[in-house]
């Protein structure tokens, strides 16, 4: 219900602003706990979260209570007030992929925490998370792997990650006035990114974050702004850490026909209906990536393409399998 899942919720909110009445009655639409769940092809909107692991704090001892062997795809996401899914709290053999989110306040896709991973992200769309938290890193998560996102929007998180690998992935910048397109927080020295596209935001001077520690045995889970290294380009960037030495800069011509969202505008609301992710023949972001076995066997050229959409082959179906026309959520 549109007009009354405002976002509120618990009791210190009982008497905000002008919305007593609207109080949030239904926080996630999909909650789960524990091991074996598969979550797929639901069409949501107009909640707090749409999917979400539960999360108690430490987990289980017992493994066969612990947030483990979760698959998570083909959900078609509209309008969360916090974050499209959550896999906060999971142990291990989590897969969330295939996803479209668009439209969330808060943060696309969360990992706060990961206990140890793996965790997979995989093939997600995000369109429109005005915050520039395109996947929340938060709560020192460990054992993740970012493949063949399709991101419009920044990833300015700078919270400390342990074993964290990225590839394939598309981060195209808003111009958002002063916020860089992507930030890497290393608190150990397991991590690599590479094969990445990246479209910077114009006229921001740090443009790419990086934290790693600098000798063996340091651990950056307790960081200064001193420990931090700032890059105004790519290939500033690639020169001093070693990493995204397959990596590139780009813009919104990668695809048929994109327009970004207007970071001027906090609260306009897109449809996913409007929005093409497909990639254009010839552009940067084809045969660009890096072959992953058992993620990306089918690439169509010469090599994987960037992002979610390879080309050449037919969209996935988001949302329920049942619904032939869109969108389900007007």
């Amino acid at each position: 219900d549109r007009f009354r899942l405002i976002g509120w919720t618990g009791p210190r909110w009982g008497d905000i602003g002008p919305y007593p009445s609207h109080l949030l009655t239904s926080y996630y639409a999909i909650k789960v706990y524990g091991p074996g769940h598969v979550i797929a092809h639901n069409a949501i909107a107009y909640f707090h979260d749409a999917i979400g692991i539960s999360t108690y704090g430490t987990p289980e001892k017992d493994p066969e209570r612990q947030a483990s062997s979760i698959d998570i795809y083909n959900n078609d996401i509209h309008m969360s007030n916090d974050d499209f899914i959550e896999a906060d709290g999971g142990v291990h053999n989590i897969r969330v992929y295939q996803n479209r989110g668009v439209n969330a306040f808060h943060g696309g896709y969360s990992s706060q925490p990961i206990f140890g991973g793996p965790v997979y992200f995989i093939r997600n769309l995000l369109y429109n998370v005005q915050s520039g938290v395109a996947f929340k890193l938060d709560a020192r998560p460990a054992g993740l792997f970012m493949f063949h996102n399709t991101i419009i929007g920044e990833q300015a998180v700078r919270s400390p990650t342990g074993n964290m690998h990225w590839r394939n992935n598309l981060f195209l910048g808003r111009d958002t006035p002063g916020r860089g397109i992507a930030a890497w927080a290393h608190a150990t020295p397991h991590y690599s990114t590479d094969y990445n596209g990246f479209r910077p935001n114009k006229g921001v001077e740090q443009q790419y974050s990086w934290l790693a520690p600098a000798r063996p045995g340091q651990l950056l889970y307790q960081s200064s702004r001193e420990d931090w290294r700032f890059f105004r380009t790519l290939a500033e960037f690639q020169a001093a850490t070693g990493q995204e030495q397959h990596g590139r800069e780009l813009d919104f011509d990668v695809f048929e026909s994109m327009t970004p969202p207007d970071p001027a505008n906090r609260h306009a609301v897109y449809h996913a209906m409007d929005l093409n992710f497909r990639l254009r023949p010839g552009s940067k972001a084809i045969d660009a990536g890096v072959a992953l076995p058992t993620i990306n066997d089918d690439f169509t050229g010469q090599a994987p393409d960037l992002g979610a959409l390879e080309l050449g082959k037919p969209e996935p179906h988001y949302g329920p399998r049942w619904i032939t026309w869109k969108p389900f959520y007007r």
